[in-house]
């Protein structure tokens, strides 16, 4: 701790650390900063509520937004407290990250200040203590021990204890009031290893299992949400048993209301840099596609404010992909892609410069909700090529109360089922059914891929597509726009395709990349498809 020298007290840093920034999780961080930041936020409201009269309004909004803010903030403080105990309790691998809001004043110029709005808890499977055994999703006894108290930590009755005996009636039906707003997401993550839809299947059911513990600790069950994320949402490199443990975890994301919710699933991006790569292998010793080879599950971002220590990103570093000079321009297939009636689109050997799209930084938005601490932009050097992708299964946001999945109607800016389609060495390529949705941007369906070869829009204007499949979809939005990457499995000669669509909907791709095999060869050529006004 750091003095003033002339009188002997605390400095004005230290004194400003340990009010809002201090290392213990039982300090009052959030109720302090709730406090501050709940007076600015009253007093904006006030300033608008008190009519002509705006010293008396933000005088109100002043002690209404202050004494909530402040209440609400201490409830965050205290579980993260006892949060901390549990850890130290059962020696979990616990890792607790603060979620907030940035606010702003009334004219948006100006920062009002963060304003917590849940945690971000992580617990980590650890050597010789499973939460669950392998393949199944029934919680073992212990886990169910530490997660019947985790819970209890959730539920309204436990947070207006919390409380303390100094807090009014008044101010304790306010609270009440805004806790029945919380949203509790139960999320189940695997690590990349095995069968993708599977993993899942395996995670969602897993979340599920915790959720009926939340339910039977008091937590309402129309607050509940479970999904089952799988291998999509890493926080360490995949390619090491450390990451590969670290990415097998159960998470638990409380929000204040539903409008953050909505906000934190639309915001949420996976690390795209803990994703391991699919490798190709030759035809002469394996029949497997290199589409269908299994890959480890991704990490989860190492953060601060954890309770337990996190492994660092330097001990989990992804490894650089292979560069073009030691790639072959050609590479063997396997004999399951060496379809008997390929489609020739031209094209050049296969590279990986030029199979790949520049996405940009594909990264979670900052602004106005993020984690406190953030992992670092991610990449896709991994899998910038769709050849050393695979297909990444995700189940969706289901509320507990009835297991339906969370409604949403929000669609990307054009991306809502239109049709897309580009003409490739004289073969048409017809996307139909691409729909977007705003949450995580996750297809909202399988889109149709259809393609005619030889077309002629005269003489094949009826014509029956010469291949036609629903292929799986990855989806990934960086700072250059979304790419919209599909997984043709080799039928006539195509592995994949990838699509870089524009994030200012001018219905033309900022371009695209089609992968195929030739000849016992892989080929990339560029195709930029645009949407079909006629809708034919």
């Amino acid at each position: 701790m750091t003095t003033d020298p002339k009188t002997g007290q605390p400095s004005i840093r230290e004194t400003f650390k340990q009010t809002f920034a201090s290392d213990d999780p039982c300090a009052n961080n959030a109720r302090n900063i709730g406090i501050v930041t709940g007076a600015l936020i009253g007093g904006l409201v006030g300033n608008k509520v008190g009519g002509n009269n705006k010293a008396l309004g933000t005088l109100i909004g002043l002690g209404i937004g202050g004494a909530l803010g402040g209440l609400i903030g201490s409830e965050v403080d205290k579980r993260e407290c006892e949060l901390a105990k549990i850890q130290k309790k059962y020696d979990l691998d616990m890792q607790v990250t603060p979620i907030e809001v940035q606010t702003t004043s009334s004219g948006g110029s100006s920062a009002a200040g963060p304003q917590k709005v849940g945690l971000s808890v992580s617990v980590v499977d650890v050597d010789n203590k499973p939460q669950f055994r392998s393949g199944s999703s029934t919680l073992e006894v212990d886990a169910n021990t530490h997660f019947a108290e985790i819970a209890h930590q959730y539920s309204i009755k436990s947070q207006l204890e919390s409380l303390g005996a100094g807090t009014s009636q008044q101010e304790r039906d306010k609270v009440a009031q805004a806790l029945k707003n919380k949203r509790v997401l139960l999320i189940g993550h695997t690590d990349d290893s095995g069968n993708t839809a599977l993993n899942a299947d395996l995670s969602e059911q897993r979340a599920r299992s915790v959720a009926q513990v939340f339910k039977a600790n008091g937590v309402a069950e129309d607050q509940l949400y479970y999904q089952g994320a799988g291998e999509t949402l890493p926080i360490a490199d995949n390619r090491t048993e450390q990451g590969r443990a670290k990415n097998r975890r159960v998470e638990i994301v409380d929000l204040s209301n539903e409008e953050v919710f909505k906000l934190y699933l639309q915001t949420r991006r996976a690390n795209t840099a803990y994703y391991r790569p699919v490798e190709a292998k030759s035809a002469t010793t394996t029949k497997e596609t290199a589409l269908s080879k299994p890959v480890a599950a991704a990490v989860t971002p190492a953060s601060t404010g954890t309770i337990a220590k996190p492994a660092t990103n330097s001990a989990s570093k992804p490894k650089p992909a292979v560069s073009d000079d030691k790639k072959p321009k050609t590479k063997a297939l396997p004999s399951t892609i060496l379809a008997v009636n390929a489609i020739d689109f031209g094209g050049v050997p296969f590279s990986t410069k030029q199979a790949s799209l520049d996405v940009g930084e594909v990264k979670a938005v900052k602004k106005p909700l993020r984690l406190i601490t953030e992992a670092e932009a991610s990449d896709m050097t991994a899998i910038s090529s769709c050849n050393l992708d695979r297909p990444r299964n995700t189940g969706a946001v289901k509320s507990f109360k009835d297991d339906h999945a969370y409604a949403t109607s929000d669609f990307m800016p054009g991306l809502y089922g239109r049709t897309w389609h580009d003409t490739v060495g004289g073969h048409l390529v017809v996307l139909n059914k691409v729909a977007v949705l705003s949450d995580g941007a996750a297809p909202a369906n399988a889109p149709e891929l259809k393609i005619y070869a030889s077309y002629d829009a005269v003489k094949n204007r009826n014509a029956k597509p010469d291949i036609e499949l629903a292929p799986a979809v990855n989806i990934y939005q960086g700072s250059n726009g979304l790419l919209y990457r599909l997984f043709a499995e080799g039928k006539g000669g195509l592995e994949c395709l990838d699509i870089l669509l524009p994030k200012e909907n001018n219905g033309i791709a900022k371009g695209g990349k089609i992968l195929y095999n030739r000849a016992g060869a892989e080929y990339v050529v560029d195709f930029k498809p645009r949407i079909n006004t006629s809708q034919k």
